[in-house]
């Protein structure tokens, strides 16, 4: 739900009347269930053309959209998720030369952003035209920055919940959290439906190198992914009706893999 507050705060023209913005939200949800059933590279498309639809924007605007969303997306969740890491890892206690590792990998990821300042420039002025599409840019970006920091924290209060529920602990909520956080974000990055392999094998190894049994990250793993489908198959099923995409959850499937895959 904070994907479509986000979108009706900061990338929405102002002139958008309330039927395009009823249109975007429900785009917006069906996409998200898409994320379960779909490639990550089909997805965008997909979103591009449900937007397009409910909007009726040109592709210049809905590319500056998701382009600049994504980025600003990318940039909380690494970010966060870099600073729930080393929460994890306070608890972990790693041996010092990963602590050197993680450090040289920082570093050297500075490095190449100052080089690619110092020699390219080409890409910020892309940027500059692109926020040349919205009135107030930087006052945009910055509250969807702001709901994204809420959107994150709570899927870390999500996993707080549910390793408080599988463990009885309430001294493994924090670190649980963080772990929760990172999982996620190595979920995002994998590029595959749901975040398979990526969010359960990063939750279940973290999980166990602070102590919490095997059985149990499996539990907390399964627990979100139920709840993650149910919430998205709640607000994208009917939102897919409205938009006319199908009458049962087997045809609008079907009807989004067709779409995604460019069979109009």
């Amino acid at each position: 739900m904070m994907e479509p507050l986000r979108w009706n705060s900061c990338y929405l023209p102002t002139s958008a009347d309330a039927q395009t913005r009823n249109k975007i939200r429900d785009a917006l949800y069906c996409t998200a269930l898409a994320t379960y059933v779909l490639p990550f590279k089909l997805g965008i498309p997909l979103r591009i053309l449900l937007l397009r639809r409910g909007g009726q924007f040109t592709l210049h605007f809905l590319g500056v959209a998701i382009g600049l969303d994504g980025v600003v997306s990318l940039c909380v969740w690494a970010v966060t998720a870099a600073i729930c890491a080393w929460l994890t890892a306070l608890r972990w206690h790693p041996p010092w030369y990963l602590w050197a590792a993680a450090a040289t990998i920082a570093m050297v990821c500075i490095a190449v952003v100052v080089v690619q300042r110092a020699v390219g420039l080409r890409w910020l002025h892309r940027l500059q035209d692109a926020l040349k599409t919205f009135d107030r840019p930087w006052r945009r970006i910055a509250t969807s920055a702001s709901i994204l920091v809420l959107d994150v924290l709570s899927y870390g209060l999500r996993h707080a919940l549910i390793v408080l529920l599988v463990t009885g602990d309430f001294t493994a909520m924090l670190v649980g959290s963080a772990i929760g956080i990172v999982a996620t974000f190595a979920g995002i990055i994998s590029g595959l439906p749901m975040g398979l392999v990526g969010y359960d094998a990063t939750l279940i190894a973290l999980l166990a190198l602070v102590g919490i049994h095997a059985d149990q990250a499996l539990a907390i793993a399964l627990i979100n992914r139920f709840m993650n489908l149910s919430s998205a198959s709640a607000l994208g099923i009917p939102a897919a009706m409205r938009l006319g995409l199908g009458s049962s959850v087997r045809s609008i499937i079907r009807r989004l893999r067709e779409l995604a895959n460019g069979k109009t």
